[in-house]
């Protein structure tokens, strides 16, 4: 039975679980679902793009209509029509164009799927596009629209190729280089194919780098590209290289490429986004022939003896560099010269001779260019001048076999004699001189045809120097001295000009000079011929020198800084001879001594009383000048300076002369120094070295040195402005605070790598790292006593960012405004993401800023939970909250907002995790946008009533009450000083009272006996005048000033308003009886009080005597009778009934009277009672 139900029960769970699934593929075999092709797209501006769309799940086979729509990033909530298959107006103004235009279009694939096309997409198609199939069904059940996002980016590619034209050969090689960028921010992909335009309708793909970097060639280039002889090379970042080893006459055409840029879609399929062509390169290949031409080509025009002969043969042939030639040189059939195949050049006999004197030489300027070139023609060189060229083909080893020669055309040469002009002048500007300056001569020839020999003579018959046809030289026996020591000089600056030039000159040297001029030819023997000789003479007047010779010493550093270079320059005038330079020094006080004598033969000898010199001066000597350098100047240098100039010639001293004293002052240096740093801000990542350097650009001495401290000024305060090491002068290191805890014992390395470079490495960086380095120089001199001292600091800061490696922390951005009331609280939100670690903890610190501060902290929640109140205003401490009211969102509320907490409001959130030491380790830090708080004063709401009132009244006999009435106000939180005004007849106004905010009442020019202050309501302010008088006449305002406390205890103005006027006319008083009394206090009193007192103490008499007759009375008459009942006839009204039948009756009043009297008093008497027992039994 067990068994039995066991197997029922699982029969039904089985039935149930069938049914179930019948009815859940039912609802999902009929629900219906639209879906869109998934985003989000990036596509290219200018460009295509494609979107499908498709349903399924309905009910009927009608075919389904599609509706495309787009929502704009500006405004997401408004729906705007782009185009529908079934409503031809469905499109809005701003797409209706375009679809009309079939820029945008749907393409149907089937009855349940479309493509929505866009032709050229622009800025603004940038949005989300939602597909809507309206319901052919015979209800709604499942989705009738779905929606992606496309985002249009800018066409960033760009591809160029040089435009040019190229002719080859057959068999040579190419090589086109095609330039591909792009700058898009999205990951992207670029292909690159290179074509062939053989024709204008023929495109042949050579080869193509795809999208995932795989070489594809052509069809037609595919057994080549095996073959190795095409290939695709990426160079650098944008360079692709196309390369044919071997053209063929296939190649010929235009060669250009394509660049195509693809993006991977979220369907993980690719899709080409532009795509740019280059300009085309056009390749002309010709084909390769056997043949070849042979040229010859000589100088152009006619040729004179003496001239040079130049002969080029050229060889026009194709593919030269793989082939052979050997060239010859024939004049009337006569060989002169040839070049072999291999190079080999082999001089004629007729030139063997001409070509050891090189006047022959032969050169192969190319494969195809071969030169003959021959020096110094003449006479015998006329003649028939052809090339002879023969093709050589390479047989075994060595050998070379020749094939039929070829022959230029043929040229005849006629070389010209010289004709005899021969002509010589001779000039000079040295005619007058003084002992010691140099003789300067020219020789001008003209005329001359051949080689030229040119001697110069003294007058008395002596050779100086000869220069020879050839160009050597041929001392006089009486100058060979002069000339070894280069006081003679002979020059050939032109083919024309010789020029002698005499340094040092003597006495001896005065008389006429003349130049000779021999024209020389060479014979075909080689030997030379003198054919002519021609001179011409000039005199010369030498003057003595001790008559001309001056000396002067100047300066421009007189006045020189402590450790700087004095520098002296004695300045010798007179002829360029040998000079011997005394300088000498005379300090305050003492006699001259010399520092230092240089001889005219380049010997230098230092005084011995001015030691101190020679370590520290350099001296410098020209033909006429000398200069003194002293280095590291001190007092000790300081004084007057003097030079002795002494000429000599040939070791005779000639002349010597003083020159002019000069005062050399000097003083203390001023710094120079100055730094820098490049770059000024380094970026850097977390866990990696950073490096700052510091360079000397400039300093005050070379000899400088430097005291090199590091500074830093971190973001994070505990490590802010602190020193971090120091480099003294003498390059010894020493820590600093910040390097004195064991963390950062080995955090910072310091170098000096050169003398003017410092550098601060800072290892494994982390976020704390940030923040403003400073390098700061202090430079250190020595004076000449060996004694330093330091000249002023100069700095450097560099800025050093951070950041962390993956930095998931994003603190929101945006920026808002917002407008607070004072009193009023304000919250300001600071909002980052969810995508941090879940162990993460942060700290959040707020800042503010207003116009006239710059940015600071006001509160910091730190990681640990604890606050830490930075700005240092503790009014505002008070005021301000903060709580987080979700995970990710941090408020900070500001209390009874004051004015002067308008500003910038921010925060910086800092994100810590725990490591593996349970340590927390700063990881990364992020800032969010801004909050613009503007605290306004309360709207001014202030209105005092302005009805205008006329009062008149007697002098002395009245008061009057003037009203100040406050209708409405700006706060509730305000409080008011009224004060009152009169205008008098004359126009002026007085202020008579003031109340003031503090309740204070001041009572202004003796207004203080008549006035009376009275606030019946908090809006209702009066002021009575009392006694009024003639001279209080005039007109009446009130002045109400509204003010409001605010939040840092300071009273301000909110608004300010005016009542109405009360006019007032008091009259004279007129003198009557009742005035008198009146005014009279014992008159008055007289009059009216005491009578007055006197009747009502008479009246109380009268009124306790008949109280005294009436109980009297009553008391006698209640003894007599035993009362009869309160209600004979069960009438309760015959009391009243009997008085008013007393009232028609008169007659026999009294006994009524007394009835009636005695039936009341019962009858109050039982009232009595009767309320006594009710509240007992109550």
């Amino acid at each position: 039975m067990v068994r039995f139900n066991i197997a029922m029960n699982h029969q039904r769970t089985s039935l149930l679980c069938f049914l179930t699934f019948l009815l859940l593929w039912d609802y999902s075999a009929s629900q219906r679902t639209v879906q869109i092709q998934q985003g989000r797209l990036y596509r290219a501006k200018g460009y295509p793009v494609i979107v499908s769309c498709n349903v399924s799940g309905y009910e009927t086979n009608t075919q389904q209509e599609f509706e495309f729509s787009f929502f704009s990033p500006d405004n997401p909530q408004q729906e705007i029509n782009i185009i529908s298959t079934k409503d031809t107006n469905f499109a809005y103004a701003k797409y209706g164009g375009r679809v009309r235009q079939n820029d945008i279009f749907i393409d149907r694939r089937s009855k349940d799927s479309v493509l929505l096309h866009i032709r050229k997409l622009v800025d603004g198609d940038t949005g989300e596009y939602e597909c809507h199939t309206p319901n052919t069904d015979s209800k709604y059940f499942g989705t009738y629209n779905d929606k992606m996002n496309l985002t249009v980016i800018e066409d960033t590619l760009e591809a160029t190729l040089g435009k040019e034209t190229l002719n080859k050969f057959e068999g040579d090689p190419l090589q086109l280089k095609c330039e591909v960028s792009k700058q898009t921010l999205q990951h992207t992909h670029i292909s690159v194919t290179w074509y062939l335009n053989k024709t204008p309708d023929l495109r042949v793909p050579i080869i193509s780098l795809m999208r995932d970097f795989v070489l594809n060639p052509g069809s037609e280039y595919r057994a080549r590209y095996e073959a190795g002889h095409i290939g695709l090379d990426k160079i650098g970042e944008t360079t692709y290289r196309l390369s044919i080893s071997q053209l063929q006459q296939s190649d010929q055409g235009q060669i250009y490429c394509e660049a195509g840029e693809w993006i991977q879609d979220p369907d993980r399929s690719w899709y080409q986004i532009a795509s740019k062509t280059t300009a085309a390169t056009t390749v002309n290949v010709q084909s390769v022939g056997k043949d070849f031409n042979t040229q010859i080509v000589t100088n152009q025009g006619p040729l004179t003896e003496g001239d040079t002969l130049e002969i080029r043969c050229t060889v026009e042939a194709q593919n030269i560099p793989d082939r052979y030639f050997s060239v010859v040189w024939l004049r009337n059939n006569e060989k002169m010269a040839s070049f072999g195949p291999t190079g080999v050049l082999d001089i004629g006999d007729s030139y063997t001779t001409r070509e050891s004197n090189r006047q022959v030489k032969v050169v192969k300027k190319s494969n195809s260019d071969y030169l003959f070139i021959a020096y110094h023609v003449s006479k015998e060189d006329s003649g028939t001048y052809q090339c002879r060229v023969t093709e050589m083909e390479k047989g075994s080893g060595e050998n070379f076999i020749s094939k039929t020669p070829k022959s230029s055309s043929e040229v005849v040469l006629d070389i010209r004699s010289l004709p005899s002009n021969l002509s010589v002048v001779v000039s000079s500007n040295t005619v007058d001189i003084t002992e010691g300056d140099s003789l300067h001569f020219d020789c001008k020839v003209t005329g001359s045809q051949g080689h030229l020999s040119v001697t110069w003579r003294l007058s008395q018959g002596h050779d100086i120097i000869t220069l020879n046809q050839i160009g050597v030289l041929q001392p006089g026996s009486s100058y060979q001295e002069r000339i070894r020591s280069g006081d003679i000089r002979v020059d050939r600056v032109s083919q024309e000009l010789f020029t002698l030039e005499i340094s040092n000159s003597l006495a001896s040297d005065q008389g006429t000079y003349m130049c000779v001029v021999t024209e020389c030819t060479i014979e075909a023997n080689g030997k030379w011929k003198q054919e002519e000789s021609k001179f011409h003479e000039v005199a010369v007047t030498i003057n003595l020198l001790r008559s001309v010779l001056t000396a002067e010493l100047k300066s421009r550093t007189i006045n020189v800084k402590d450790t700087e270079t004095i520098t002296l320059q004695c300045k010798v005038k007179g002829p360029k001879v040998p000079l011997t330079i005394t300088w000498t020094f005379m300090a305050k006080g003492s006699q001259a001594e010399n520092i230092v004598v240089i001889h005219y033969d380049g010997k230098i000898t230092w005084g011995e009383k001015t030691s101190n010199f020679k370590f520290k001066t350099i001296v410098e000597k020209t033909e006429s000048d000398s200069n003194l350098k002293i280095t590291r100047a001190s007092s000790t240098e300081m004084g007057k300076y003097q030079c002795v100039a002494e000429a000599w010639i040939n070791e005779v001293q000639l002349a010597n002369v003083y020159s002019n004293e000069l005062e050399v002052i000097v003083s203390k240096p001023v710094s120079k120094l100055s730094i820098s740093s490049e770059p000024m801000t380094i970026k850097s990542k977390v866990n990696a070295n950073v490096e700052i350097e510091c360079k000397i650009t400039a300093s005050t001495y070379q000899d400088s040195q430097f005291e090199v401290s590091w500074y830093a000024s971190k973001y994070d305060e505990e490590l802010s402005n602190k020193t971090i090491l120091k480099t003294d002068r003498n390059n010894i290191l020493m820590p600093e605070e910040l390097m004195n805890s064991h963390e950062m014992k080995n955090k910072y390395q310091s170098k000096r790598c050169s003398r003017s470079s410092y550098k601060l490495s800072i290892l494994q960086t982390d976020l704390t790292d940030s923040g403003k380095y400073y390098c700061v120089v202090e430079e250190w001199l020595q004076d000449a006593n060996n004694i330093w001292y330091s000249l002023d600091k100069k700095s450097v800061e560099i800025e050093v960012d951070i950041a962390s490696i993956e930095n998931k922390l994003q603190v929101s951005k945006t920026n808002a405004t917002m407008i607070v009331h004072e009193n009023k609280e304000f919250e300001v939100n600071c909002t980052f993401s969810s995508e941090v670690q879940s162990a993460s903890q942060f700290s959040v610190t707020w800042y503010y800023q207003n116009s006239s501060y710059t940015k600071k902290p006001l509160l910091k929640l730190k990681h640990n939970s604890m606050f830490e109140f930075l700005g240092g205003d503790k009014e505002l401490m008070k005021r301000m909250q903060f709580y987080s009211p979700s995970v990710g969102t941090y408020s900070l509320v500001i209390q009874k907002a004051d004015v002067g907490d308008s500003g910038i409001y921010s925060c910086q959130v800092d994100e810590w995790i725990m490591n593996s030491k349970n340590q927390l380790h700063f990881q990364s830090s992020d800032v969010s946008g801004f909050t613009n708080v503007e605290i306004h004063y309360p709207e001014k709401k202030l209105h005092v009533h302005k009805s205008d009132v006329s009062i008149s009244l007697v002098e002395k006999q009245g008061s009057f009450k003037l009203k100040c009435s406050i209708d409405s106000i700006s706060s509730r939180e305000s409080t008011f000083e009224v004060t009152w005004w009169k205008r008098t007849e004359q126009g002026e106004n007085q202020a008579i009272f003031i109340a003031q905010r503090n309740s204070t009442l001041r009572f202004l020019n003796g207004t203080k006996s008549i006035l009376l202050f009275e606030r019946p309501t908090a809006k209702l302010y009066t002021l009575t005048v009392q006694r009024a008088e003639v001279t209080d006449s005039g007109s009446y305002y009130c002045r109400v000033k509204e003010l409001l406390l605010s939040p840092r205890n300071q009273w301000h103005e909110i608004a300010a308003d005016t009542s109405g006027t009360s006019t007032v006319d008091i009259k004279q008083e007129e003198h009557s009886i009742f005035s008198t009394v009146c005014t009279s206090q014992s008159l008055f009193s007289f009059v009216f009080i005491y009578p007055f007192i006197v009747i009502v103490l008479l009246i109380m008499v009268m009124l306790y005597l008949y109280y005294k007759l009436w109980k009297a009375e009553g008391t006698h008459k209640s003894c007599k009778e035993n009362g009869p009942s309160l209600w004979p006839e069960r009438d309760p009204l015959k009391y009243f009934k009997e008085i008013d039948a007393q009232d028609e009756n008169p007659n026999g009043g009294d006994v009524e009277m007394n009835s009636g009297t005695r039936e009341l008093t019962n009858f109050l008497s039982f009232d009595s009672e009767r309320s006594n027992n009710s509240q007992k039994v109550s």
